[in-house]
């Protein structure tokens, strides 16, 4: 059976003689598996439709299960995120993100992935700060976003993040015993905002200074515990933020 649909390279491992094995993020099957003949030939037709992070229409055959692909057009190669190495760390990141959680009732991942691929390659915003969005709205569309609008058991403003109880307290309030995360007043707006805005407008925000580095970390915080995941390639992005590889200026 002959199938088309769009969908975004996410991971790739060699097969055969100069062959790959494709797992490709798309929009309502989740991440599937393309075998690509001949995609590591510098002839192949669609070889840069079958790169990493390349969006592209894909033509495949379908038999017992097993997709093969017979036609590639590319539509997004988002190139410029491979002259930044910390652009390309969190994008490596990202995509592992969209493996390790994406299933076919996943709507949005695709969506989500293609909008930080977008302000990645385009510098749109910090790579630290993009990152961080896509994680929360990642929460977001798996249904694990909280409720910053007030402290949970008064209603009032609240600047204490509960991972136990996944809800934010004021100080009067909190649960004693607890693992706790403190957010600033700009930092609790952020995320107020994220739980409500537009799908085009997740990065239509700022935050300076503290907060932006609270902010950061917090979002990777919550989405590792929440979605109780070890995405092997946080280590990787790490490695080039902390300056233990060398990373483009554009992140110094």
């Amino acid at each position: 059976m002959n199938r088309q649909f769009k969908g975004i390279v996410i991971k790739e491992k060699p097969t055969g003689e100069k062959g790959k094995l494709l797992y490709v993020l798309t929009e309502s099957q989740g991440v599937v598996q393309v075998t690509a003949t001949g995609a590591r030939s510098i002839s192949a037709s669609y070889l840069k439709s079958v790169q990493l992070f390349a969006y592209s229409e894909l033509s495949v055959y379908e038999k017992n299960g097993r997709m093969t692909l017979t036609e590639a057009s590319l539509i997004e190669s988002f190139y410029g995120i491979r002259s930044d190495l910390s652009a390309f760390a969190a994008a490596s990141y990202m995509a592992e993100l969209c493996f390790l959680v994406s299933v076919a009732e996943n709507d949005g991942v695709l969506s989500l992935f293609l909008n930080a691929l977008y302000a990645l390659a385009n510098s749109l915003a910090e790579t630290k700060l993009v990152k961080a969005v896509f994680e929360y709205c990642l929460c977001f569309i798996l249904g694990l976003a909280p409720d910053f609008s007030g402290c949970a058991a008064c209603g009032e403003k609240g600047n204490v993040f509960s991972f136990a109880e996944s809800e934010l307290f004021c100080r009067d309030c909190l649960p004693q015993g607890e693992e706790t995360f403190e957010l600033g007043d700009a930092a609790v707006s952020a995320l107020n905002y994220l739980n409500r805005c537009a799908k085009n407008k997740i990065l239509s925000f700022s935050l300076t200074g503290e907060d932006k580095d609270t902010f950061c970390a917090f979002c990777e915080k919550y989405l590792l515990y929440a979605a109780d995941i070890a995405p092997k390639t946080l280590d990787f992005y790490k490695e080039i933020e902390n300056g233990i590889l060398p990373q483009s200026k554009n992140d110094t």
